[in-house]
């Protein structure tokens, strides 16, 4: 299941703000190709709001490291929502994992890879845990942002 809702953004005395928030969820299923059909969900939506071609390769690769994560250690199905704030976007895979994640000190041949991948292409990791599992979130920026709710940036006339 699918969903895309546009919720009114709070007011704001900043220029070119954006009108509306962005949100997208989507039940995954577990499966060997969760997070590729993942992948190809969030560079889509991502796309249609005009997200930073720059950015793109970072976000589909966090979304992969999250699904993935949810998938191999829980063996369930899982919930992907990305919600975008003008240029900020919070990644969140909800799954039904009692174990929360951790940084280990090495990665090695077992994982341990994620967390320091997607802090070093800048998302901030949070985990909110919950009576059936958890929700793991990555909150990064995009920047620039040229997306169709945002006005153009202005320019400076030289004289």
């Amino acid at each position: 299941m699918t969903t895309t809702t546009p919720t009114p953004a709070p007011p704001t005395d900043q220029p070119h703000s954006p009108v509306t928030d962005h949100q997208l969820a989507v039940a995954l299923p577990y499966g060997l190709h969760t997070p590729q059909v993942a992948r190809h969900i969030t560079a889509r939506w991502l796309a249609a709001h005009g997200a930073p071609a720059s950015r793109m390769g970072n976000v589909v690769l966090i979304v992969s490291e999250l699904v993935t994560n949810a998938i191999r250690h829980t063996h369930e199905s899982c919930t992907l929502e990305l919600t975008l704030r003008g240029s900020h976007l919070d990644i969140a895979v909800a799954d039904h994992g009692e174990t929360l994640p951790e940084k280990s000190g090495t990665p090695g041949e077992r994982g341990g890879f994620g967390l320091p991948l997607i802090e070093g292409l800048g998302g901030r990791i949070k985990t909110v845990p919950a009576l059936d599992g958890k929700t793991v979130h990555a909150t990064l920026t995009l920047t620039p942002f040229s997306g169709p709710h945002r006005a153009p940036p202005t320019t400076a006339s030289v004289r």
